[in-house]
């Protein structure tokens, strides 16, 4: 992930809701010292298509002033990108001519009704993208610190590790895992004999992954429970930045289905988070 030509792409709405998002955005591409590609969707229509073929530079203008009113002065490269169409293959389409190697989006929640704001672009976007898709929730007051990436010791679980190493270096990772018991009710035996596979599953997934596994920054925690309940109690009980969730695709742990596994972890955690699907070798 070279940051001399890759480049970050800031998917918003351009409302004030969303400078959490681009607050984190600027933060990381100053970090990364590369440019940050800010891409604003208008929803297609026929009405909105006509009007913004006749209007198109006066759109750009009040898009930008909107922008600037938002960010003010900043000392990353940045390029404003106005698009028409579905939010999710714009933003797709985007990220590949600009070469961005990650996606940036915020989401709102409507506390009338509990859900995100833009969550079925946002939800959509994590099933299809190839990219990394950095959630952001929280206003940015630091660079990340605390990563805790939910592991489950396979390839996509080493995918997004790797992912979040390589784009937050600096911060100290936590692999995380759950390990299930095949009864709802488990006596201690139970519960030792899947502790020991977890254990047995950890120990061969950091000697290929992590040759220095001594080396500061890094931190094993294996706890009993299913993921969608033990990942977000950890969360809220320990120093967490960022949430790192690895997925399949459609086939993996964000399915169609509203409420599958990564799905429930990013609505029940606080803190921001990555998802990275897995890319078949």
């Amino acid at each position: 992930m070279g940051t001399d030509t890759c480049s970050i792409l800031l998917a918003t709405d351009l409302s004030a809701r969303g400078d959490r998002a681009l607050d984190r955005a600027i933060d990381i591409a100053r970090q990364r010292r590369c440019k940050l590609v800010v891409l604003h969707v208008i929803e297609e229509s026929p009405l909105i298509e006509r009007l913004m073929a006749r209007n198109r530079e006066a759109d750009m203008e009040a898009a930008e002033r909107a922008l600037r009113d938002i960010v003010g002065e900043v000392d990353v490269p940045m390029e404003l990108v106005l698009e028409t169409g579905n939010p999710v293959e714009a933003i797709q389409r985007t990220a590949r001519s600009r070469q961005c190697d990650l996606i940036v989006t915020g989401v709102a929640r409507d506390e009338t009704l509990g859900r995100l704001l833009l969550g079925s672009t946002v939800e959509k976007l994590a099933r299809e993208s190839t990219l990394p898709i950095l959630i952001v929730k929280k206003r940015p007051h630091r660079p990340y610190r605390q990563v805790v990436a939910a592991t489950d010791f396979s390839e996509g679980a080493r995918q997004a590790m790797n992912a979040a190493r390589a784009f937050f270096p600096d911060a100290q990772m936590t692999l995380f895992h759950a390990y299930p018991t095949l009864k709802a009710d488990p006596d201690q035996d139970e519960i030792e004999a899947a502790k020991r596979a977890a254990e047995r599953l950890a120990d061969g997934f950091i000697a290929n992954n992590l040759p220095q596994a001594g080396q500061p920054g890094t931190r094993l925690v294996l706890q009993h429970g299913m993921p969608e309940g033990a990942v977000p109690d950890y969360v809220r009980h320990h120093p967490a930045d960022l949430l790192v969730v690895g997925t399949h695709g459609l086939t993996g742990l964000l399915r169609t289905a509203i409420g599958s596994v990564a799905e429930r972890l990013i609505y029940l955690t606080p803190c921001d988070a990555l998802i990275v699907r897995t890319m078949e070798h």
